[in-house]
């Protein structure tokens, strides 16, 4: 009969074959990897595209790079995700940003819940709280990694918002306020090009760098939200 230990060894290395490990992070323009929103070929070009690992989308963001005029007119804008239940990380994830707008310093925030695809890895269904009840968006992550820096970063595009009038939009998140380099910046817009789709195309060529001009800098960045914060009353300020 074997032995216990020997039938514990055995069942330890029987888990650990079936638990797929995390895919390797590789960094610079010739890890850039892209693909379309899988609404718009119903996920043709994610069957190659390879998702982030579990947990890697929770972070402090800055956003660095847009193509929608309504969050190039925002300064400073911060994001950061987190999962509404720890202990769920593939679950509901709280969306929380954070930002400034010209001539103002104070900090406004906007909340809303994500829900993620059923088919799809990484994309999100947005959906506001409070004034912003009835505010819908889809979110897809079309390219994530990080540069040659080795600064992680990820590529969103995001959806018309009906209730808001927020334009459909590309936007690029670094964990660093100063964006990423030249170079990871020109492949992530080449690739999403040969993509051969006009309107991710067009975003491509829109994007332009954000507004990061260091009011936000030695400030704790706004990573929790209350109720009065998921009420998102403060914004009555910025939508007039």
């Amino acid at each position: 009969m074997p032995s216990m230990i020997l039938l514990g060894v055995v069942a330890l290395l029987s888990i650990a074959a079936a638990v797929p490990y995390p895919p390797p992070i590789r960094c610079g323009e010739r890890a850039v990897q892209v693909r379309l929103p899988p609404a718009f070929d119903g996920g043709n070009s994610s069957r190659y595209w390879t998702p982030y690992p579990v947990g890697w989308y929770f972070k402090p963001w800055d956003m660095v790079f847009a193509s929608n005029p309504a969050n190039l007119a925002l300064r400073n804008f911060q994001y950061d995700p987190t999962p509404v239940d720890p202990a769920q990380p593939r679950g509901l994830v709280n969306d929380l940003g954070s930002f400034q707008i010209p001539g103002n310093d104070t900090v406004f925030t906007t909340y809303g819940v994500d829900t993620p695809d059923p088919l799809y890895p990484a994309v999100l269904h947005y959906s506001g709280t409070g004034i912003l009840t009835g505010a819908f968006s889809d979110y897809s992550v079309l390219a994530w990694g990080c540069d040659e820096n080795k600064l992680p970063y990820y590529v969103n595009y995001a959806t018309f918002t009906e209730l808001t009038q927020t334009p459909a939009g590309i936007d690029i998140l670094s964990t660093s306020v100063t964006g990423m380099d030249s170079k990871t910046l020109a492949e992530i817009k080449r690739k999403l090009k040969a993509l051969g789709n006009a309107e991710i195309s067009g975003m491509a060529d829109g994007l332009q760098p954000m507004t990061n001009d260091g009011a936000r800098d030695g400030q704790p960045r706004v990573d929790t939200c209350d109720e009065l914060c998921k009420s998102n009353v403060n914004l009555l300020a910025v939508l007039g």
